[in-house]
């Protein structure tokens, strides 16, 4: 089934649109609440365990330390983020905010998270067809 490059594309699209929206829908439930959906504990060990496996992976690509710890706190910060808006969506539509803010926005908000979506990966994987290393 997903041998066909319509049916793979369709699909890789589908899941980075549904991701994208859930991100925003957590990004509007964090600021409307003011407050995090995860324990400040939870929030703490998701950036220790990426601080940590980000500075393994760029000291394994040749980074200095100190080079390697930035990378890696920017790493923790970053997918901490991706993580608590994540878990904010989806409180968000359980919630019955995708009902507040209606259907038909939500469904338009993937279909262009859809496109931009793809949009992004023809370019960086253009990009990086292009790039030696």
């Amino acid at each position: 089934m997903f041998e066909n490059p319509f049916v793979k594309t369709l699909a890789v699209a589908l899941l980075m649109g549904i991701f994208l929206v859930d991100m925003g829908l957590g990004l509007f439930d964090v600021f409307s609440s003011k407050s995090s959906p995860l324990p400040s504990a939870f929030v703490l060990m998701i950036f220790a365990v990426m601080f940590i496996g980000g500075m393994v992976f760029y000291e394994k690509q040749g980074l200095d330390t100190l080079s390697s710890v930035v990378a890696g706190a920017f790493a923790g910060i970053g997918l901490s983020f991706v993580f608590i808006t994540l878990v904010g969506g989806v409180q968000f539509a359980l919630g019955g905010g995708i009902s507040a803010l209606g259907w038909e926005q939500v469904i338009s908000a993937v279909a262009a998270c859809m496109i931009a979506g793809i949009i992004m990966i023809k370019v960086l994987s253009h990009k990086l067809e292009n790039h030696s290393y």
